[in-house]
């Protein structure tokens, strides 16, 4: 049995909110807080507004940090295999992960935009795409504070004017360098 207390904010996202489950074995609550983030303005948007583009708080991560994935084959103990079926199911999906934030950004859809960068943002990290993954964290923040002061049918179009060509070109960027990186005859 879920409960949820959301305090009532007309933008959709609380500013803070509780969740509480309980089942007859444990019960857990999870608190989140949302704080304000300066966002640097990208594409159009800056143009626009007379400024060059800023640059990316990402340009000194790596596009792939191949580290992520040797711990992960040094906790698991397994060989190639595992990785690169790892990495397989990342670049099958990223694709999907991109058009479903594409479209909900576009359509105005709040939740729908929160749960698709959320999916690509862990789903990067999890390959060590970190530059790909720092753009979602970017976007994420600007999702969270601009549904607080504009109507998410106007703040979420306008973020995917700003940032859908960047991490459009960041996430075929990514996938060419880990597609490169796997181990020849490889399939998935």
């Amino acid at each position: 049995m879920n409960s949820y207390e959301k305090p009532a904010v007309s933008s959709g996202i609380p500013q803070s909110f509780s969740r509480t489950a309980a089942s007859p074995n444990n019960r857990f609550t999870l608190k989140v807080d949302t704080k304000p983030v300066n966002i640097p303005l990208w594409g159009r948007q800056a143009q626009a507004k007379g400024t060059e583009m800023a640059p990316s708080n990402d340009a000194g991560r790596p596009l792939v940090d191949p580290s992520v994935l040797d711990r992960l084959r040094v906790e698991l103990d397994e060989d190639e295999g595992y990785c690169s079926v790892f990495v397989g199911n990342f670049i099958d999906c990223l694709p999907f992960r991109i058009g479903k934030l594409r479209l909900a950004l576009t359509t105005g859809d709040l939740d729908g935009a929160v749960d698709a960068i959320l999916s690509l943002k862990t789903s990067s990290q999890m390959v060590g795409a970190e530059r790909l993954a720092g753009m979602a964290m970017d976007l994420e923040r600007s999702i969270r504070d601009d549904s607080l002061s504009a109507e998410p049918s106007v703040a979420l179009p306008q973020l995917a004017v700003n940032y859908l060509r960047p991490i459009n070109l960041c996430s075929r960027q990514t996938l060419h360098r880990l597609q490169a990186q796997r181990p020849p005859g490889a399939s998935r």
